[in-house]
């Protein structure tokens, strides 16, 4: 009989979660579901949050800061995907207008469930999302966020462009400010 092994938290994995969330005034947050990176670190998802690795593997006298991490609000990602041919896994944190994506890439043998609360929970936290057309087809989407753990938590805005339209076009900030005032004042927010 094939006999599955799921490999247990560590408690200094789930005592970095509850300081990353305190530090950020969340309160309590429970691992859902964490995965170990072939390189020792962990990734772990709570009900509010994701917790990616704050630091690389090992520093340059030879620690291994593995259950350091750094607590990212699901509404604070814009996507994630994994590349399971080169077993990586991508996550893009939202981020101011006109400025690029950060992006953290993580190598991930296999995400298994861990895939699971990621695509649910980044799912979640959108509350809106509306195309406005800018030229043509191309336009911007105006995407509104809340933390899923948290429905009274406030909307958080962003806008992502249609590829080709850039940041710098004239009047687009304009047409991007009218869309999110329509946009609120259509939902009441």
């Amino acid at each position: 009989m094939l006999k599955l092994r799921r490999t247990p938290v560590p408690p200094e994995l789930t005592t970095a979660v509850k300081l990353a969330a305190e530090a950020d005034g969340v309160g309590k947050e429970s691992i859902l579901s964490a995965i170990q990176l072939p390189d020792g670190r962990w990734l772990a998802g709570g009900r509010s949050a994701l917790y990616l690795p704050s630091a690389p593997a090992a520093d340059s006298d030879g620690a291994s800061p593995l259950y350091d991490v750094r607590r990212i609000g699901w509404e604070k990602i814009e996507r994630a995907e994994w590349d399971s041919e080169q077993s990586i896994l991508h996550v893009w944190e939202t981020t101011a207008f006109g400025t690029p994506l950060a992006g953290t890439h993580l190598p991930v043998e296999d995400l298994g469930k861990f895939g699971q609360l990621l695509r649910e929970r980044v799912s979640a936290s959108i509350v809106i999302q509306r195309h406005y057309p800018i030229t043509g087809k191309k336009g911007l989407r105006v995407v509104g966020r809340r933390n899923p753990a948290d429905t009274t938590a406030e909307v958080s805005w962003n806008f992502v462009l249609d590829k080709g339209i850039e940041p710098t076009r004239p009047g687009l900030i304009d047409a991007a400010e009218g869309a999110l005032k329509g946009l609120r004042d259509e939902l009441g927010l």
